[in-house]
């Protein structure tokens, strides 16, 4: 029983670590491409593009550890490739939250909506029959 429990914990660990360098790969990758975003002031709306081109090779391969993965543990192979673009998504998305902090992507519409809107003047509406005052008898 116990070598049971070893020899699962072993192969658990193994299968992880095989999924754990390409995730790191990729993550170090989206670091160094920010970087290299920011320097070239890459706006937001095409940090995506940039980030995914600039990283396709670590991409290709953290989604190829994800869905073999996933595939071992007897998932199929359309749920597999969606759960890997799943996670390529979150990490760039994530990635990407970060740079418009960083580089101030989002400050535009922040200060929109803090401008002060200016008042209109409002004029009362003339008096009707009924709201106008009768003079006493």
């Amino acid at each position: 029983m116990i070598v049971l429990l070893a020899a699962s914990s072993i192969t658990l660990t193994a299968l992880q670590a095989s999924i754990n360098a390409p995730r790191e790969a990729f993550r170090s990758c989206l670091k160094e491409a920010t970087a290299k975003a920011s320097n070239e002031k890459v706006s937001s709306d095409a940090y995506g593009a940039y980030v995914r081109a600039a990283c396709s090779g670590e991409l290709g391969s953290f989604k190829g550890a994800v869905v073999k993965f996933d595939m071992g543990n007897k998932m199929s192979k359309k749920a597999s490739d969606d759960d890997a673009e799943s996670m390529i998504a979150d990490f760039v998305d994530s990635s990407l939250e970060r740079y418009k902090y960083v580089t101030g992507g989002n400050a535009a519409p922040v200060q929109a909506a803090a401008a002060p809107v200016a008042a209109t003047p409002t004029t009362p509406p003339p008096p009707t029959p009924a709201s106008a005052p009768t003079p006493p008898k």
